[in-house]
């Protein structure tokens, strides 16, 4: 808008030098120096508050004045400028009330200074309204630009975050068939490997190839546990916790407002991930068939020294809750299977399962 604003002070020093020029050919200096002064100062005021009731005002007075005071016709082209920059093309035509009333006080050469001045007036106020308009076309496009590019940059990071997560799935189910090939397929013949190696073994207890034959069975061993390391391993790696809760809490029935908050790494170990899993599940199935909440909380966090998991609902609880219960029991034992601790604590605000699971350090598989 800034371009705009010099071409308005442009264009009313245009009209202005024409105005001064028109109120020299008045015989007396006071008057024409105190008509300039007075219209200089209502245009302002016009410029000040622009297309408003205020600048409509401003307009009106100076009208008014040149119907009473011939002299500030000569001034009128300022007023026809800020009334067509308001865009009131209707009002425009009060412009020529004073110049009617007074008509008989004019020569011919003020008429038509005044033509010459008023459609200089006209033609400088379309001009500054048309690049006025253009200049908002042009920050509503560039706008329009920005906002367009940073939908597409964020749909491109949604396609991209998408394509990682089906590449990791497609990695993690690739790992999970090499895992049972090998157990199915390497297992089953070291296994037998490792049979008919001992029965051999026992066969030559008292030849000279007892010792190689032994030999032999203890590199099949030690094969056997490497290879089951592996597939172990592998296992662990295949198991896709954050896919697993996304996928359990994709059936919870939408008069839930569910929030869901998973701050775990990919190197949480597969026997918390399975357990986790089969707790997030049975408080999932609980809070659906004896909760009248509407919230589900749902946060795994993964500390320095231990893991956490809290499941809360605002249902109201009423009465107690039987220890005893199926679903209690399973996420209990689930706990208690890896060494870790399990609270189902109700309340009046609702339900809250907590387990907490220490690391293991040093030789954790």
């Amino acid at each position: 808008m800034g371009v705009c604003v010099i071409n308005i002070l442009l264009d009313k020093l245009a009209v202005l030098g024409l105005c001064t020029f028109a109120l020299v050919s008045q015989r007396s200096f006071t008057l024409p120096v105190v008509c300039l002064l007075i219209s200089l100062t209502l245009s302002a005021l016009c410029q000040c508050f622009p297309k408003s009731r205020c600048s409509m005002v401003f307009q009106g007075i100076h009208i008014i004045l040149a119907v009473m005071f011939p002299i500030f016709c000569c001034t009128l082209p300022l007023t026809l400028y800020d009334i067509l920059y308001d865009k009131r093309y209707i009002a425009s035509g009060l412009i020529a009330v004073p110049l009617i009333v007074s008509f008989d006080s004019f020569t011919y050469t003020q008429i038509a200074l005044y033509a010459v001045n008023s459609l200089v007036a006209v033609l400088l106020s379309l001009r500054t309204s048309k690049l006025e308009g253009l200049e908002e076309d042009i920050i509503k496009l560039r706008d329009t630009s920005q906002e367009n590019a940073m939908l597409l940059e964020q749909k491109n990071r949604s396609i991209s975050e998408k394509q990682n997560y089906e590449i990791h799935l497609a990695t993690l189910r690739e790992r999970n068939r090499i895992a049972r090939e090998i157990h199915d397929n390497v297992g089953h013949l070291l296994t037998r490997s490792l049979l008919q190696m001992g029965a051999l073994s026992v066969m030559n207890k008292d030849n000279d190839q007892h010792e190689y034959i032994e030999g032999i069975r203890q590199t099949l061993d030690n094969a056997m546990t490497t290879i089951r390391q592996s597939v172990h391993n592998l296992h662990d790696e295949s198991i896709d916790f954050k896919g697993a809760v996304n996928e359990i809490t994709s059936g919870i029935p939408r008069k839930y407002n569910l929030s869901l908050s998973l701050d775990v790494s990919e190197n949480m170990p597969s026997d918390i991930k399975l357990a986790f899993i089969g707790v997030i599940k049975e408080a999932v199935s609980n809070i659906e068939r004896h909760s009248n909440g509407d919230a589900i909380d749902i946060i795994v966090r993964e500390h320095p020294a231990f893991y956490q998991l809290a499941i809360n609902d605002n249902g109201v609880c009423h009465g107690e809750i039987q220890d005893s219960g199926i679903g209690l029991s399973n996420m209990r034992n689930r706990s208690e299977g890896i060494n870790g601790i399990i609270t189902c604590t109700p309340s009046e605000n609702g339900f809250r399962v907590f387990a907490s699971v220490q690391k293991k350090f040093g030789g954790e598989a």
